[in-house]
């Protein structure tokens, strides 16, 4: 009989956790009617409103909204940047990307750049605001119009290229360069912060035929943000019911 009446009173817990969030994402019930046809549509128009506008249900594989560059992200929501990709032969003559929160790429474990890469921290994600290629010339200017598109580099390039620097620019103004092919850029030191990469390959050949390019530049804008395996605000639900389902079992171990 003791058993019974702890199971009911969890059972009733529980439900009524559950019509106090419908509640809640129905934004506090339906509106009240009037008098007359005219008001009792206005109140139909309201209630069918109420429910159109109220909110989702929110679980724990649901993205997080992006409000601004700063916002978290979940697992879900971003993509592996390939090693793979920094040794890419098309390039764009001139190519400028830029984004808005809701729609910027972003990334975990790292980002390539141009004959390099950059890592990104455990638990941290790199949401990409900026993005830019260029084909450049001896003296640094471009070497072809912005509007030629994607050029493919000759084969062998490698074995021309004379320098390779790939400096992380922080928003107090720091900067951190490396030399050299393959190298690894550790964004470990980035919290919570707006930072630039920028990689520049020069080459001692034309890379590109019937053109003057001998160099490479990619730039990269970004924020460092925090990344969750999983939507917090989904588990507060599975938080309440794992409580009240714990008082259960230690009431029913007073009771024995």
């Amino acid at each position: 009989m003791r058993f019974a009446t702890v199971l009911l009173v969890a059972i009733m817990l529980m439900v009524m956790v559950e019509l106090s969030e419908t509640r809640r994402r129905g934004g506090g019930g339906r509106s009240g009617g009037s008098r007359g046809s005219r008001g009792s549509r206005s109140s139909r128009s309201r209630s069918r409103s109420g429910r159109s506008s109220s909110k989702p249900k929110i679980t724990k594989y649901t993205p997080i909204k992006a409000t601004s560059v700063r916002s978290p992200v979940i697992v879900k929501q971003t993509k592996v940047g390939s090693r793979s990709s920094t040794f890419k032969r098309v390039v764009f003559a001139y190519a400028v990307y830029r984004y808005a929160p809701s729609n910027a790429p972003v990334y975990r474990q790292g980002y390539p750049m141009y004959r390099s890469y950059v890592s990104i921290p455990k638990k941290r994600a790199v949401r990409v605001t900026f993005e830019r290629e260029r084909l450049l010339d001896d003296k640094g200017d471009l070497c072809l119009d912005t509007s030629a598109g994607s050029q493919t580099v000759k084969e062998g390039i490698d074995d021309h290229l004379v320098d390779l620097r790939t400096t992380v620019k922080y928003k107090n103004g720091e900067t951190k360069t490396l030399h050299g092919v393959g190298k690894t850029v550790s964004l470990e030191d980035i919290k919570d912060q707006d930072f630039e990469v920028v990689s520049l390959a020069s080459y001692d050949i034309i890379i590109v035929p019937e053109t003057t390019c001998t160099k490479v530049e990619k730039t990269v804008k970004g924020t460092m943000v925090t990344m969750y395996e999983k939507n917090p605000n989904g588990s507060k639900r599975l938080n309440i019911n794992n409580i009240l389902l714990s008082i259960v079992i230690m009431l029913l171990m007073f009771m024995n």
